[in-house]
């Protein structure tokens, strides 16, 4: 497959590879919703993820290959992803466009890094935006873009990548894509809304200031630390960030998606976690707390409207919780 990608040819592709037993996928999960003080919850829960590896840190970097430790060719150098049987196609020629083989969305994809000693708790730069964009802009906007950076942001691979769900109609789709004034949220976030029409190298520079709020969020503002745990979304005309403290708390873990209150587990026991403690309870403490009367406001950048919904506070960052199985991280 090639870019511009056919939607109808992308999801009988996923579905051949998914009924090879290639893809884990279950076509009717078990979920309910539930809104909580304004804000909206899907909790699914499917066995597709129950076998997903995860790093303890950031600093689980994959073992190198030598006499006593082979790898599977479908690992590139530095990488603790296995690409063979989930390519679809290069983007310009600095991404591989793959199938997710843990898959929460039917499809659910794979965009990563070319080189593999890149790091999933770097943040994005110029050439994720480009590809992503191609990608996204190639499904007509149909799909949208989820980041997950470092341990505390929710990742459970070291390799670079971002990942892209669709939008469906009968699932739970991404607030700031639906919503044009943000819901009750329990976390702090910065949010931005845009013209179509700008380029991936103009969100690259709406990114950058987002996450110098971001790191003042966490209380990293002078620290030598270039790590700053986050969640990215990003859909057509919006970009989303959400600081993060805690990869989980309680057995209860999450990703971009779960902050969004698209909340996916692999059993029973995993989703009690998060029920037993209060969803709202448990996202402010992956992320940040958000303070009572903190409002949006209304912003321009490089002569576009932009919302911005942030507040400043210092908050130092958290050591995570030992690591725990996760369920619903990538």
């Amino acid at each position: 497959m090639t870019i511009p990608l056919s939607e109808e040819e992308l999801v009988a592709e996923f579905d051949r590879r998914w009924n090879r037993g290639i893809i884990f996928y279950e076509d009717n999960p078990k979920i309910q919703t539930q809104k909580i003080n304004g804000f909206q919850y899907e909790f699914t829960v499917t066995g597709a993820i129950g076998k997903k590896p995860f790093i303890k840190d950031n600093a689980d970097e994959p073992p190198a290959q030598t006499s006593l430790v082979k790898k599977s060719p479908g690992y590139v150098p530095g990488s603790d992803i296995d690409v063979s049987g989930y390519e679809i196609t290069y983007i310009n020629d600095t991404h591989l466009l793959m199938f997710n083989k843990f898959c929460m969305y039917r499809p659910h994809l794979l965009l990563l890094t070319k080189d593999g000693h890149r790091r999933q708790y770097e943040q994005l730069d110029l050439q994720d935006f480009q590809a992503s964009w191609k990608v996204l802009r190639s499904l007509n906007w149909k799909y949208f873009m989820f980041f997950n950076c470092g341990k505390d942001g929710g990742c459970s691979r070291l390799h670079k990548h971002v990942q892209i769900s669709p939008y469906l109609k009968d699932r739970l789709i991404p607030w700031p894509e639906t919503s044009s004034e943000p819901p009750n949220t329990p976390y702090e976030f910065v949010l931005r809304r845009f013209e179509s029409g700008l380029a991936p190298h103009e969100v690259l520079v709406i990114y950058q200031q987002m996450m110098t709020e971001v790191r003042s969020l966490l209380g990293l503002n002078g620290t030598p630390s270039d790590y700053v745990p986050h969640n990215v979304a990003l859909g057509q005309g919006w970009i989303l960030v959400i600081p993060r403290r805690n990869a989980g708390v309680g057995g209860a873990y999450g990703n971009t998606l779960s902050m969004l209150g698209m909340v996916s587990v692999a059993t029973k026991e995993e989703l009690k976690c998060w029920l037993s403690q209060g969803p709202r309870e448990v996202q402010s403490q992956l992320g940040i707390p958000r303070i009572v009367g903190s409002g949006t406001k209304a912003q321009s950048s490089n002569g576009h409207h932009i919302l911005s919904h942030s507040r400043g506070c210092s908050i130092s960052t958290q050591d995570g919780l030992e690591s725990q199985r996760q369920e619903a991280v990538n």
